[in-house]
């Protein structure tokens, strides 16, 4: 009972001390308790032992049992027992991210983990995060590039290196762009005045004023010898050499060799080309449907369209057949997808399939009206319907 008492009597007596020496003590977290003295602080733990002498300007709240420390604007990291983790040299230590922070010393970055090991010795002027947990770092106005755990894999050598667009950015250097992966893989020398990146992958790309072809993994499949590589559609584009035009494919294959003053896509069916104002068709592989002989090829409608030769008008199909000869001065679509023609002032008749069905022989054919139309010839007015059948004769 003596002994109990003395003991407790002991414990305040201890308490009593460690309040006198101090001019503050805060809540205890984690174990240890911030105290003050004058315009200092310092630690003691649940004992009330002193284990970090109050001499510090600022010392933060602890959190996963360590807590950031500063004196004369220098930050460190000290423990709950007191053990300084980090010494008090670094103008900056930032927040932690998966027990790595970054720090400043000098005005210089680099990182540290949690228990005070320097992950990357601070020696870079930027550092900025990518995607995928690396960083990309600037020393003496020059880039390079870290990886999720501050180790240095790619040089310290590009004058730039753009952001990451499918786990792949752009370098400079010399002036000259390249193609870097996100682990920092050099995939094309930088060695290109420009590289365009393509919508659905691969890239295109200019040196010396001519363009060629990356394809997805970035391997070159058509030299820079083109004067223009155009937008691809359908995984095709046009392609201009010597002011000519063909196409080429994202594989780099050259489909059509550039020859065509003109070459303009018709939807996904094929296209049009034209030489010496001259047109003709091609299907979509390239292959010529009908070669460049009309002086007009209007655009398609129901995969059907008007051509012009020698200043008469016939048509074609998107297939390259021909539907009606091209003999006639006017061709009016008919709602039955027949039409009526006109050649030398007379009217006659193609059914849906392009076949004369009444021949050019009446001077006035009106608008049909239920399937039937009023026509005009020797003097008399006639009936027919649209395949060309006579209701009236006009003889």
């Amino acid at each position: 009972m003596i002994r109990a008492a003395f003991l407790i009597l002991l414990s305040f007596a201890i308490q009593t001390t460690v309040i006198a020496q101090y001019d503050k003590i805060f809540n205890y977290n984690d174990g240890v308790a911030k105290v003050k003295k004058g315009d200092y602080f310092g630690l003691i733990d649940s004992n009330g032992n002193e284990i970090l002498a109050p001499k510090y300007d600022v010392i933060q709240a602890f959190s996963d049992f360590r807590a950031k420390i500063s004196k004369d604007k220098l930050w460190g990291l000290v423990d709950n027992k007191g053990n300084i983790l980090i010494p008090v040299t670094y103008e900056k230590i930032g927040p932690f991210n998966d027990d790595v922070a970054r720090i400043t010393k000098n005005g210089l970055l680099g990182f540290v983990d949690i228990n005070g090991k320097i992950i990357t010795p601070p020696n870079y002027t930027s550092m900025v995060n990518v995607a995928n947990g690396g960083t990309k770092v600037e020393k003496d106005e020059k880039w390079g590039m870290l990886d999720d755990k501050g180790k240095l894999i790619l040089p310290v050598r590009y004058e730039t290196i753009s952001g990451f667009q499918d786990k792949r950015a752009k370098v400079t250097e010399n002036s000259k762009i390249g193609i870097i992966d996100i682990d920092g893989k050099l995939l094309v020398a930088p060695k290109y005045d420009k590289i365009v990146r393509l919508s659905d992958g691969g890239a295109k790309m200019e040196l010396d004023l001519k363009w060629g072809l990356l394809n997805d993994d970035m391997q070159v499949v058509a030299t820079t010898k083109y004067d223009e590589i155009y937008g691809f559609q359908d995984n095709k584009a046009k392609i201009k050499a010597n002011g000519k035009l063909g196409l080429i494919t994202k594989a780099g294959k050259v489909i059509v060799v550039p020859k065509y003053d003109e070459i303009t896509r018709i939807s996904d069916e094929g296209y049009k080309m034209s030489l010496n104002e001259k047109w003709g068709l091609m299907n979509p592989d390239g292959v010529v449907l009908l070669p460049t002989q009309f002086e007009k090829l209007a655009a398609f409608n129901n995969r059907r369209a008007r051509v012009t030769k020698d200043g008469k008008l016939g048509i074609i199909d998107i297939e390259g057949k021909i539907i009606a000869p091209a003999k006639y001065d006017q061709i009016v679509k008919l709602n039955n997808g027949g039409a009526k023609v006109e050649v030398n002032g007379l009217w006659g008749l193609l059914d849906m399939n392009g076949k004369e069905v009444a021949a050019p022989k009446y001077e006035k054919m009106k608008a049909f009206k239920k399937g039937k139309a009023k026509v005009y010839a020797n003097g008399k007015w006639g009936l027919i319907k649209m395949n060309g059948e006579v209701v009236v004769a006009t003889e």
